[in-house]
């Protein structure tokens, strides 16, 4: 019996969600660049802008979310297994081009070889380890780290869901469910035994940075797709309207990031305000492809396209942030103090590098991955 093409369709809203999150990204290196700020009550510019890092929590909750749909998938329909070969080759074709290209085009301008270590690290880089070790993790381009992560969770997720084979989906989601307190509380652990030279209270960036540290943003992710397929498979002709949950989470998530709120929304070493505002954003991108209002905005041009391109603009942002606040500061033009004209040009910049990337390289190889499989499947 032949497997599923493991091609996943497109679900809506989601695309949308993924301009979001690289937004908010690039709002934190704008922000820290600036250092712009202002309030309005108890909503603080600068405070938004810094947690706009909560976009990459978001980027895991979707991969989380669509990857495991297949394998929530098989569950009920155990013909419909994803085949494991074409699951890492299209999650290859889909991340390590566009990396690989931006690693090399760091390397060479900025010579990053003739540096201590440089070869070293250059290795960790391409081998995606370099987040095993404190002083490689944001030696080339700081954003990078997520990828690796991304990565060691692609191939975690297969021997994740490989004990469940005999398992019915309940079973499944609360195994799952244990599994990301069991990693929190792991991680923890590990941060108050281990000492770390740079001092007995500090944290390791290795363990900061780890999937481990993260892990629990995934997994809510994948309980997301699972909640999704419940959704859909109960009426696929969207029998209620998503919007209130949607926009409520939404509206949540923005209050939590922008206020005092963010101080008292924390538990101990918890990235991106876990459990809260993961638990939010796994509401929301379960509910967003059912909110018909909200749909409609995130489909809707520029958030789509935005989100089409969101990997390009995610790992070159940063880069073309440096290089448009020194080309202006040829002209001592001051970053901070012309934040307008730096963001627009820095966004400009960005968005083009992206779209030359999505056109060019990150298109074409997904495409030719599909087709390579839709022919092993006749």
């Amino acid at each position: 019996m032949q497997r599923q093409n493991h091609s996943p369709e497109r679900i809506a809203a989601l695309d949308g969600l993924r301009g979001l999150a690289c937004l908010m990204v690039f709002g934190v290196h704008f922000g820290q660049i600036t250092q712009l700020d202002a309030r309005i009550g108890p909503f603080e510019l600068g405070r938004l802008l810094a947690n706009g890092n909560v976009g990459v929590a978001l980027f895991f909750a979707l991969s989380g979310m669509l990857l495991s749909l297949p394998l929530w998938q098989a569950k009920l329909e155990p013909a419909r297994a994803p085949h494991l070969g074409r699951y890492f080759a299209y999650r290859c074709a889909r991340i390590l081009p566009a990396y690989y290209i931006c690693l090399t085009a760091l390397i060479i301008a900025n010579r990053h070889w003739s540096e201590a270590m440089g070869w070293s690290d250059i290795g960790l880089h391409y081998a995606l380890a370099f987040n095993y070790f404190d002083w490689s993790i944001f030696s080339i381009n700081p954003p990078f780290w997520t990828i690796a992560v991304e990565v060691q969770f692609y191939l975690l997720l297969p021997l994740l869901f490989a004990p469940t084979r005999r398992m019915g989906a309940v079973a499944t989601a609360i195994g799952v469910l244990v599994l990301a307190a069991a990693s929190y509380a792991t991680y923890v652990w590990l941060i108050a035994t281990i000492g770390w030279t740079s001092g007995p209270r500090a944290v390791s960036p290795v363990l900061t940075y780890s999937l481990l540290g993260h892990l629990p943003h995934f997994l809510l992710g994948v309980l997301a797709g699972r909640s999704f397929l419940r959704l859909r498979h109960s009426n696929p002709r969207r029998p209620w309207n998503a919007d209130a949950p949607a926009w409520a989470c939404l509206a949540a998530i923005l209050i939590v990031l922008s206020t005092p709120i963010d101080d008292w929304l924390q538990i101990p070493y918890g990235r991106y305000n876990l459990p809260y505002v993961p638990v939010l954003i796994a509401i929301l991108i379960t509910t967003a492809p059912f909110a018909s209002i909200m749909s409609k905005l995130l489909d809707g041009f520029p958030l789509r396209h935005l989100g089409l391109i969101s990997y390009g603009v995610y790992i070159y942002h940063l880069p073309a942030q440096h290089v448009t606040a020194r080309y202006l500061g040829h002209f001592s033009i001051s970053a901070q103090e012309h934040w307008g004209l730096f963001g627009l040009l820095s966004l400009a910049l960005t968005i083009a590098i992206a779209a030359g990337s999505y056109l060019t390289v990150e298109r074409p190889i997904a495409r030719a991955i599909r087709r390579l499989g839709k022919r092993r499947l006749l």
